[in-house]
């Protein structure tokens, strides 16, 4: 659907109301590269069966960087089925669940691509960390859209508390009460458990026959990317927000192929951020340097003014000495007594 025009001529989509299920897996950035690429591989195989009876216009799987979120624009209850589906799929792995009901809306970056963004999104990765592995929550909002979707649903999900985040607001949870979801999912574990069989009978039979089938082949492993750091003089290097070490002496990192967001900090400089997105095995090299501020330069001492010699007081003449000669002392004599 095409969004309606502004007044410049210019369109801009409008938000949408969705349900968000977002899949977590829990302490994924502190995990090795290698088991890393493991658990993500495994996620995304989970999710391609998960989502296989929604249509393709009315889903979308968004890359998070410790997880995938599924945006499902079709009735709440899809929604909650297939968060199901990911629950019982999940295993052994460390799956955390958060199921929202909130507007979206389609973006577009240079670097990332198209994608979505919204509350409804930001609300389900919120839950998605209020969740205990293997554990499934959802919000009130999701709650009430069911409600008026299926109310016979809605009582699959009971009140399980209040979780408060990071930016202090405060969250109600619903969380699954198995004994409903098994009375009225007990039809579909026995309509699954048949299909199993049937599916695991046709494969004996197909053996058996020497059906001349040609294996469907592996798809090719997952490789690391490998970043190369050519930074001068120094600093801490950050992926997705989580510090992964100081230069000197790191010199390379792995990450997950995927969009991710590298951060080099210097603490007398800006820091230098970049937004990237690495295939499978790809190597890319970061070089910069951080140039040193320049010291303040100092003023010049200021000169002060020549000091000037004191001035010698004048010398007083001295009287003319007195000739002893006898005319002299006449001449005197006569000036002493008035002559």
């Amino acid at each position: 659907m095409a969004a309606p025009a502004t007044e410049s001529g210019s369109s801009a989509p409008l938000p949408t109301l969705a349900s968000v299920i977002v899949l977590k897996l829990r302490e994924f950035t502190r995990q090795p590269v290698i088991e890393q690429v493991r658990l993500k591989a495994l996620l995304e195989t989970l999710v391609r069966v998960a989502i296989e009876p929604l249509p393709a216009a009315g889903r979308a799987v968004l890359d998070i960087p410790d997880g995938l979120a599924l945006v499902v624009l079709g009735s709440p209850g899809q929604a909650l089925d297939l968060a199901l589906r990911a629950q019982a799929a999940a295993a052994d792995l460390p799956l955390c669940i958060g199921v929202n009901h909130g507007p979206v809306k389609a973006t577009s970056e240079a670097l990332r691509g198209p994608g979505l963004v919204g509350d409804g999104l930001a609300s389900g990765v919120t839950l998605a960390n209020a969740a205990a592995p293997g554990r499934l929550v959802a919000s009130r909002s999701f709650r009430e859209a069911l409600k008026d979707a299926a109310p016979a649903r809605a009582a699959e999900l009971r009140r399980a508390g209040v979780y408060t985040d990071v930016n202090v607001r405060t969250h109600e949870l619903f969380a699954l009460d198995r004994r409903t979801v098994l009375v009225r999912r007990w039809p579909l574990i026995v309509f699954g458990t048949l299909t199993v069989a049937a599916i695991i009978g046709a494969g004996f039979a197909a053996r058996h026959a020497r059906l001349d089938v040609p294996p469907v082949p592996e798809p090719p492993p997952v490789r690391p990317a490998v970043i190369h750091l050519a930074i001068t003089p120094r600093g801490d290097v950050y992926v997705d927000g989580v510090l992964q070490g100081s230069i000197p002496p790191l010199t390379e990192i792995e990450v997950y192929p995927g969009p991710h967001t590298i951060e080099v900090r210097n603490a007398a400089n800006p820091p230098l951020r970049l937004e990237l997105r690495l295939g499978s095995g790809e190597e890319m090299t970061i070089t910069h340097s951080f140039v040193a501020p320049l010291p303040q330069a100092k003023s010049p001492p200021k000169k002060s003014a020549p000091k000037s010699a004191p001035k010698s007081a004048p010398k007083k003449e001295k009287p003319p000495e007195r000739s002893n000669t006898p005319r002299d002392l006449w001449r005197q004599f006569r000036r002493d007594v008035g002559f």
